[in-house]
């Protein structure tokens, strides 16, 4: 026995000395990763300093850039405010290598030795990571590259040659096209590029064989496998779907349902007083429509909700056990902003019901025979639907005293009291709004007696927000003074004709319709004046279920959805070498990236609005290449949602998966991503002088808790209208395979693609 072992260790000591001998590597050139773009770039990946200082084939260039991939953890796993900084470097080699030729590098590190392998896929192919539908008329690939302080890869000598679809498996080329290029990337006005690239196009629309395929391109390299199949979207919706489910508050997330494990949280609330309209705390124009906080003098006022909510304790002791509602990333509150989430969940299954199925999500209401999408989106009405009041008064704001900071530990253990704001006629006609559309969707889907629960409590809230002796008009104590608040006396015009009109629908009652005729000024006001604000689903039902008298309403819909519809579809294909929704180069709205903005699921439910309006196949191929954008087939050349793909954001801002333990953050999160600026954190510890230099699509800073327009998220902001859009697009609904289902986190979220991907 010792002999064996004795034995073992010799040779493994050989071996590494052998290793060592052959490679001539210290131990310090093992922190050095490397990665071919082509056969003739290779990139560096390295923390600390690298020269080169000698290469076997003479090198034509070299190019650098610094990327942050996230805060640094201590040994104990402890997040700090120190960036995890890697440092690429770019070499251009004066000739292509051929396939296991060694490169050989002497640097400031040691010697390297890299050998290039032809069947590794190359990351200058942007496609599609899930893969693309089967009802997909146009399909697309891209190839593009930024090489730092080099700037673009140059590609001019592709355009007119041929790409290749090989067979996954059997390397068959079963499709070939021209590779063509792409416009030249924009440039703003201050001299940065949007995208940092040339582009060239891979166009496969005419191929669509089902099957697991991947570009080739000679000298270039191949790309990652992708599929083309009818379930790709399905998975897609099963992602972003599930990301809902892993936020939800007020119950144990746990298997079978998702290896992502926490404990049952916020079972609990007091029943508040303070005011549920988070835009009047903040002073806004003086004056503008008499609402919002005033002084003693009349003037308008900012507020803090959380130093008003601690200043005002509820009259009375009132606890009320809750379950429902969603997290955001970095908070516990439960919004009035997540009404829209029901609605929309409920308008699509309206939209496209046969998408929809029971037990399509793996979630702990599946087979109970309603479809898992209105399960969800019911989660999002069970808290307020338990806290509505005997007069239908409905608080929609849960808030607590403060935020909850990084390494407090899971929700279950949050130290904060909750409180359940006061109704408010405008608040309380939202929830009506919402609980209406879900009503409709679950009579539409047979579920009669959850329509009657939704139908009831709907009406309860219409009758509260009408009567203007509801109006909310309170006086607290604020920083030692008397603050006075005044609720806006006029019903919101958007949630006033959803509601009327889909308790109408529900009840025949004409007293619904009248009451939305006898606003027609105001609704027409609101329209004109919010409608950017709204959910481009807000008024889906006077397309689904037209009413002669609301006509006029249903036409002004349609031309302000077709006409923003048909801009994006220009931007699209005009304005920017990827295809994507965001607005042209010198649009004055360009620069507004922060937050989610940037999304392009988020910005393609007005196209599907728009092709469920005329079914016309222009706004179809729109959302799908919008899709083909968030997965992959962008500048980064990565998914924009945890889990999805295989390069992939792998930490970000939640509070959720720095505390539960487990190594991959908790998938179907969409971070924020891009900003038009960089954060100035990010500026200080990361970029420098540099910054302004970083391509406007490249801007995906990532310092988490320290970088919160571009690495928080919200669920209504962001993981909902993805799911939204990709649940329109499903081309079959299919119930979850196995693969899905058991899927298991990674145990170091560090090793995975997407932590160190190229800038």
């Amino acid at each position: 026995m010792k002999k064996t072992v004795f034995s073992s260790v010799l040779l493994l000591l050989c071996a590494v000395v052998l290793l060592c001998i052959f490679c001539n590597q210290p131990s310090c050139a093992a922190e050095v990763e490397h990665e071919f773009l082509t056969p003739q770039i290779v990139v560096l990946k390295y923390s600390g300093t690298l020269t080169i200082e000698n290469s076997s084939i003479p090198l034509a260039g070299q190019g650098s850039w610094v990327k942050e991939n996230g805060l640094i953890r201590d040994r104990d796993g402890r997040i700090t405010r120190e960036a995890d900084i890697t440092h690429f470097l770019y070499l251009q080699l004066a000739r292509p290598l051929q396939n296991e030729e060694c490169l050989i590098l002497e640097t400031s590190g040691g010697k390297l030795e890299l050998r290039y392998d032809a069947d590794v896929p190359s990351n200058v192919f942007k496609l599609n990571q899930l893969g693309y539908g089967m009802n997909q008329a146009r399909k697309y690939a891209y190839i593009g590259a930024w090489l730092g302080s080099s700037g673009p890869l140059s590609l001019q000598h592709l355009a007119g040659k041929n790409f290749e679809i090989r067979n996954a498996a059997s390397g068959a080329t079963v499709f070939t096209g021209v590779i063509t290029l792409r416009m030249s990337d924009p440039v703003y006005h201050t001299g940065v590029p949007f995208t940092g690239e040339e582009v060239a196009e891979l166009d496969c629309s005419n191929f669509t064989v089902p099957g697991r395929y991947y570009f080739y391109v000679d000298g270039v390299g191949r790309s990652m496998d992708f599929v083309i199949d009818p379930g790709t979207i399905s998975e897609a919706f099963y992602i972003h779907a599930r990301g809902l489910y892993h936020k939800r508050c007020g119950i144990a997330k746990e298997l079978p349902f998702t290896a992502w494990v926490s404990p049952a949280c916020h079972q609990t609330v007091f029943r508040g007083r303070f005011p549920g309209n988070a835009d009047d705390y903040r002073k806004g124009k003086a004056g503008e429509n008499g609402s919002g906080f005033f002084d003693r003098h009349g003037n308008r006022m900012e507020v803090s909700h959380f130093e008003l909510i601690s200043q005002n304790r509820p009259y009375r002791h009132e606890t009320i056990s809750v379950r429902g509602g969603w997290h955001d990333a970095a908070d516990y509150d439960r919004r009035p902003y997540h009404l829209r989430i029901v609605s929309d969940l409920a308008m699509v299954y309206l939209m496209k019901s046969e998408n929809f199925i029971d037990g399509q999500l793996n979630i702990p209401e599946s087979g109970n025979g309603i479809p898992d999408i209105l399960d969800e989106a019911a989660w999002g009405l069970s808290h307020l639907l338990t806290v509505q009041q005997d007069n239908g008064g409905v608080g929609t704001w849960f808030e607590t005293t403060g935020h909850p900071q990084a390494g407090e530990g899971l929700p279950d253990g949050d130290k904060y009291t909750y409180f359940v704001s006061a109704p408010s006629r405008n608040g309380t006609l939202e929830y009506a709004a919402a609980a209406s559309t879900l009503a409709l969707a679950m009579k539409k889907a047979g579920a009669a007696s959850q329509s009657s629960v939704y139908l009831r409590s709907a009406q309860r809230a219409w009758e509260f927000a009408l009567d203007l002796r509801n109006r909310l008009v309170a006086t607290f104590i604020y920083r030692q003074s008397v603050v006075f608040y005044r609720e806006d006396a006029k019903l919101d015009g958007e949630n006033l004709l959803r509601a009327g009109l889909n308790l109408y629908l529900l009840t025949g009652d004409e007293k619904y319709l009248d009451a939305v005729l006898s606003e027609k000024a105001r609704i027409k006001e609101c329209f004109n004046r919010d409608f950017w604000k709204w959910s481009p689903l807000s008024w889906m039902m006077l397309e689904l279920s037209p009413v002669e008298q609301l006509n006029e309403f249903r036409m002004e819909y349609r031309n302000k959805i077709l006409q923003n519809a048909g801009v994006m579809l220009d931007d699209q294909e005009k304005s920017y070498p990827y295809r994507t929704l965001w607005y042209g180069p010198h649009d004055g709205w360009v620069h507004s990236m922060a937050w989610g903005n940037y999304h392009p699921l988020r910005r393609a439910v007005t196209l599907i609005a728009a092709h469920r309006i005329t079914g016309e196949e222009k706004y179809l191929t729109g959302a799908y290449l919008a899709n083909d954008f968030h997965n992959g087939a962008n500048p980064l050349g990565r998914s924009m949602t945890s889990g999805l793909g295989q390069v992939y954001p792998v930490v970000f801002l939640d509070l959720v998966s720095y505390a539960d333990g487990i190594g991959e953050f908790v998938p179907g999160i969409t971070p924020y991503g891009n900003t038009f600026g960089i954060d100035r954190n990010a500026v200080r510890m990361v970029y420098g002088e540099n910054a302004d230099k970083l391509p406007f699509f490249r801007r995906y800073v990532n310092l988490e808790f320290l970088s919160v327009p571009s690495s928080e998220y919200s669920v209504w902001e962001t993981v909902a209208p993805a799911a939204v859009v990709s649940g329109y697009l499903i081309e079959k609904a299919v119930l979850p395979p196995e693969a899905w289902k058991s899927r298991r986190p990674a145990a170091d979220f560090t090793a995975l693609p997407g932590y160190r991907a190229l800038p």
